[in-house]
C-alpha cells in the first residue's frame, strides 16, 4: 500500500494505484479487496486533504474508486472516468494489436518484453508514455489537492517505469500489488 508519509507535502500530489483485490470469478472485488479499499480510504481521510478521484472504466477500478469516494467525499464528488487509465490505457498504441497480446500472454509478461523493446506495434514507448502521463497529471491535478488515479496493474507498471519511479518485475513476488503504485508530486 502507498506510504501515507509520501502524501503529506507537495503542492499537487498525484497518487497512481492498482485497484483492490480482484475476484477471479467476475470483474468485481473480493470481500478482502473491498475491506482493504475501505481501510485505505479511511487512512486517506486522516490526511485532511481534498481528494479527487480518476478511474479507469474497468469495473474493478470503478468499484475501488467508488468505495474510496464514498468514504473520503461522502458521495459529494463525482469520480472521473478516463480512457487514459484503461480501455485501452495510456500504454496502448494499437488496441487491436494489444488485445492480441493479452489473449495469449499475462500482463506482467507483456510488460517484461515491452521493457526489452518488444511489442512496439501494440504499445507506446516509455518516452511517449512519460510525456503523455505527465501532461495528463498536469491537466488533472490541482493545487493543494491529492489526486488519486486508479487503474490496472499494467498501466500502473508502464507509467511508473516510464516516469523512472518504479521498475516492477514480472515475477509474482514483485508485481504491482493491489492498492499499491506510486506517488508523483508536482510543485507548480
Amino acid at each position: 500500500m502507498i506510504n501515507l508519509n509520501d502524501l503529506s507535502d507537495g503542492n499537487r500530489i498525484c497518487v497512481f494505484i492498482r485497484h483492490g483485490e480482484k475476484n477471479l470469478n467476475d470483474f468485481g472485488l473480493t470481500d478482502n479487496g473491498i475491506q482493504d479499499t475501505i481501510t485505505l480510504a479511511n487512512l486517506l481521510c486522516t490526511l485532511k486533504k481534498t481528494i479527487e478521484i480518476y478511474s479507469s472504466p474497468e469495473e474493478r477500478c470503478v468499484k475501488t474508486a467508488t468505495l474510496i469516494n464514498n468514504v473520503v467525499n461522502g458521495n459529494n464528488q463525482k469520480i472521473i472516468i478516463s480512457d487514459v487509465l484503461g480501455k485501452p490505457g495510456i500504454q496502448v498504441k494499437d488496441d487491436i494489436e494489444y488485445t492480441k497480446l493479452t489473449n495469449v500472454m499475462k500482463c506482467r509478461d507483456i510488460y517484461k518484453e515491452w521493457k526489452e523493446g518488444l511489442h512496439e506495434e501494440a504499445m507506446n514507448n516509455p518516452k511517449d508514455i512519460r510525456d503523455k502521463i505527465l501532461t495528463f497529471f498536469e491537466d488533472t491535478s490541482k493545487k493543494d489537492t491529492l489526486t488519486l488515479y486508479i487503474s490496472q496493474s499494467g498501466t500502473v507498471a508502464c507509467t511508473g517505469y516510464s516516469l523512472g519511479l518504479v521498475d516492477y518485475k514480472a515475477d509474482d513476488e514483485d508485481w504491482v500489488n493491489y492498492l499499491d503504485g506510486y506517488v508523483l508530486k508536482l510543485w507548480q
